[in-house]
Formats: structure tokens, C-alpha cells, sequence
């Protein structure tokens, strides 16, 4: 199957946003836990928590919008 080198492209670069975003979505989720198993339940610890999920999706809006460097 032959693909022109304008469909490789777009191919090449999906392809990295999606590595970015489940990269953004793995690391996310390992600070979520680590947070989660070294504070005490507190109003600043679910503050930080809901911060770091509205960053991971401004995060992600802004590679779907944007692209990838």
C-alpha cells in the first residue's frame, strides 16, 4: 500500500500526539496515586488533585488544537 508523503506526514504526527497524550495520561495517574498515598485527606489535597486533571485536559486540548512540537 503506497501512501503519498503528505498521508505519511499526518500519519507521523497523530501518531506522536497520541504518544504525548497517553504519556500526559501515565504520568498524571502515577502523581494522582503517589498524591493520594502520601497526604492526609484534606481540602488542599483534592485541590491538587482537581488542578493536575483540569492541567492534563488544557494539556490535551492544547495538542489536539495545536499539535505537537
Amino acid at each position: 500500500m503506497a501512501f503519498n508523503i503528505e498521508e505519511e506526514a499526518k500519519r507521523f504526527i497523530e501518531h506522536k500526539r497520541v504518544q504525548f497524550i497517553q504519556g500526559l495520561d501515565d504520568a498524571a495517574s502515577d502523581l494522582i496515586h503517589y498524591l493520594d498515598d502520601n497526604l492526609h485527606n484534606a481540602d488542599e489535597k483534592d485541590y491538587a488533585i482537581k488542578a493536575l486533571k483540569e492541567a492534563v485536559l488544557w494539556s490535551r486540548s492544547c495538542a489536539t488544537k495545536h499539535g505537537i512540537k
